[in-house]
């Protein structure tokens, strides 16, 4: 009866944060978003995020890894899991001249994992796929016109609804597939307004492109004992070139000043309602290792590659280039069964990572690089069996771009805050 209770629960859950994520997409402020499909997300669990965002090589039956769908023949025979989590973010954009500050939110992942046969488990869940968030204002005096005010602004991402499959055909070798469903809107703006006459005509134009569309990802893992408790797991994963339907609304108009703030529109330059046309997803690879002691010790390292040269969106290059993400990460557990110390049976995890990103800027590369680190609480136990659930904190800290020839230094600061809910199956209670 509780189970039923309990599923019902998430269901409906899952059924909220969906509407909640497609209204409150963003969480971010950055420049840079004005490229592309915006801030690539690459969401999964807090506890990859705090191990500097590894997962292609690394498998467990408490969480719920993203990264590499082979994974998920990790869970348990007999348990779910549900692995939900928050993330707040602190940026501080600087250039040569200027600071800003700027804090935001936003839910970073909603998976679930089960098993449906002894060879086949799988899983579902919602993440951010990509975000855009910015507000940009620039100035140019010219003589005989006076000020020339250019903005951009940005709103909207895309997201992905997933369901993944695993299977284990042998010992040693699984195999998985995400198939995903990418929705969402971005909406950019540009303007370009003359505030100092009041006779020269100002320009603004709308440009909203909105993805629905299916996606999907493979992955592989060779995971082997080498002695007593020592594992070795090496991953990799494919995404294929994928062209996403999608639709744009374009819309120039004109304007000769604003009164109280509100644009008084002339006439439209163009209008295109209801375009059809296509998003393309490249093609990216990843490859990745795990070399784990069980319950006392983890390490791995991922290497991936995106070939963002190719993206088109209608028909347009954006001038991306390809790019290369590398990340090492570490965890280590004094004593998991302890029964006298709780410290010791806390997971102490700490991590790296650094981006290539898809920009290439007035001839800088535009680079991130980030530090984390974070624990995960065990719960305590609730009955004789214990339990494997978990509270998860995870930190970074980073900075992407450069002050260079007038670019923009984003530093931040991000906290995770993430829970892992490990439950059993078909489980009768008997009472005597």
């Amino acid at each position: 009866m509780w189970k039923n209770s309990f599923i019902r629960l998430y269901l409906s859950s899952i059924i909220i944060l969906i509407a909640i994520q497609a209204e409150a997409q963003p969480g971010l402020s950055s420049p840079y978003s004005t490229f592309g499909l915006g801030y690539l997300s690459h969401g999964n669990n807090v506890r990859s995020k705090s191990m500097g965002s590894i997962g292609i090589g690394t498998r467990d039956c408490y969480t719920v890894n993203v990264y590499n769908p082979a994974s998920y023949t990790a869970f348990d025979s007999t348990s779910f899991v549900f692995d939900g989590g928050i993330v707040g973010l602190y940026t501080k954009l600087k250039t040569n001249t200027i600071n800003e500050e700027i804090i935001t939110g936003s839910i970073s992942n909603f998976l679930f994992g089960f098993p449906v046969t002894k060879w086949w488990r799988s899983s579902f869940g919602l993440l951010p796929f990509s975000n855009v968030g910015y507000n940009v204002v620039d100035y140019e005096y010219k003589d005989n016109i006076g000020n020339i005010q250019y903005e951009y602004e940005g709103t909207g991402g895309i997201s992905r609804f997933f369901w993944g499959n695993a299977f284990k055909p042998a010992k040693f070798l699984s195999f998985g597939i995400n198939a995903s469903y990418l929705f969402g809107t971005i909406d950019r703006m540009q303007t370009v307004a003359f505030p100092d006459s009041l006779y020269l005509i100002n320009t603004k134009i709308n440009n909203s492109i909105t993805v629905r569309d299916f996606d999907f990802d493979v992955g592989i893992q060779i995971h082997t004992e080498l002695k007593k408790d020592l594992k070795l797991i090496v991953g990799g994963v494919f995404h294929p070139r994928i062209n996403l339907n999608a639709e744009r609304n374009y819309l120039a108009q004109t304007y000769l000043r604003k009164i109280n703030d509100v644009e008084i529109f002339r006439d439209t330059v163009a209008y295109t309602p209801e375009e059809k046309g296509t998003v393309l997803i490249p093609v990216g690879f990843g490859l990745g290792f795990s070399l784990a002691k069980e319950d006392k010790w983890l390490i791995g390292a991922d290497y991936k590659h995106e070939n963002w040269k190719d993206f088109k969106s209608f028909d347009i290059n954006d001038s991306l280039c390809n790019s290369n993400t590398y990340a090492i990460g570490f965890q280590y557990t004094p004593d998991k069964y302890s029964i006298t110390s709780y410290l010791k049976r806390i997971d102490y995890r700490i991590g790296a990572r650094y981006s290539q990103s898809y920009l290439d800027l007035r001839d800088e590369h535009i680079d991130g690089f980030g530090i984390t680190f974070g624990v995960g609480l065990p719960l305590r136990s609730v009955s004789f069996r214990g339990t494997k659930s978990m509270l998860n904190f995870g930190f970074e800290i980073g900075k992407r771009g450069t002050t260079v020839n007038s670019l923009i230094q984003e530093n931040y600061f991000k906290i995770y805050f993430g829970v892992s809910i490990y439950e059993w199956w078909f489980i009768k209670r008997r009472y005597k």
